[in-house]
């Protein structure tokens, strides 16, 4: 009985966080992925109830299993009933790793608007144009941050250093290899895209960018946007992506401002 309880509380728990992961794509798909996951993990369908709560930012699962009784048929025991409950929520994240070197100002964001991730030469702010210092700077660690991701954790409230200058060439080369490195078929639009998707990126979201040369902003929030692409020619380097909903592994928080970038939790 202590073996088959466990069984179901795993699948229980494996089904919540699958289906919650979809909760912003499609909420009717999200009951769908549940239910796939928890009939992998051996539970009957008819023995599982999946509801959609709180405004569908919500998914709980119950489900049952009958067990056989095998030496306790002797006293007359043929078996018993386990069952166990788990809901996992969608919540804005208020942590993250993996985010690239741009950010952009604490503002109303509008899903599928296009915003400038990097400006070009000229247009910025004392010699700031959007990009941010993450675990080193230059050229080299820049650019890296750009196809990679930034291999640290970040947390808002955390205070990082702006990277002035317009650095185009690294720019445009890694913006470039993000694009290029998305081969799903159809290609990924804004609209639809997957999950994994080099274009879907994470930045940070800043209390300023109104600042002098290389200064220190904080970390209010962190988003995602489709990268559209990189533009314009020499020092222009004007880096452009459309606003979208997404979901990461990171910390979350029920307090933390909605900025359309969201994690997964696991709530009993």
């Amino acid at each position: 009985m202590v073996v088959e309880k466990n069984c179901v509380m795993n699948a229980v728990d494996a089904s919540a966080l699958a289906g919650a992961q979809e909760l912003i794509y499609s909420p009717s798909n999200s009951i769908n992925k549940s239910r796939e996951y928890i009939t992998k993990n051996g539970i009957d369908a008819e023995d599982v109830n999946i509801e959609l709560l709180d405004s569908n930012t919500r998914l709980r699962v119950t489900a049952s299993k009958k067990v056989s009784f095998f030496l306790a048929r002797v006293l007359g025991f043929e078996g018993s009933t386990v069952s166990s409950t788990a809901s996992a929520v969608v919540l804005p994240v208020s942590g993250v790793s993996g985010a690239r070197p741009f950010a952009i100002e604490d503002q109303e964001l509008v899903f599928g608007e296009t915003y400038e991730l990097k400006k070009g030469g000229g247009s910025g702010t004392s010699g700031n144009y959007g990009p941010v210092e993450l675990g080193g700077n230059g050229a080299r660690v820049y650019f890296n941050n750009i196809v990679n991701g930034y291999d640290g954790r970040l947390f808002v409230g955390d205070t990082i250093q702006t990277e002035p200058g317009n650095m185009s060439g690294p720019t445009e080369e890694g913006v470039e290899t993000l694009i290029l490195n998305c081969n799903h078929c159809p290609s990924c639009t804004s609209e639809d895209f997957e999950p994994n998707c080099s274009r879907v990126i994470t930045v940070v979201i800043v209390d300023s960018l109104n600042v002098s040369g290389r200064s220190t902003v904080e970390i209010v929030g962190f988003a995602s946007f489709f990268l559209e692409g990189v533009a314009g020619s020499g020092n222009q380097s004007i880096v452009t992506g459309k606003f979208v909903r997404a979901v990461t592994s990171g910390e979350s928080s029920e307090t933390q401002t909605d900025y359309g970038l969201y994690g997964v939790k696991l709530m009993q």
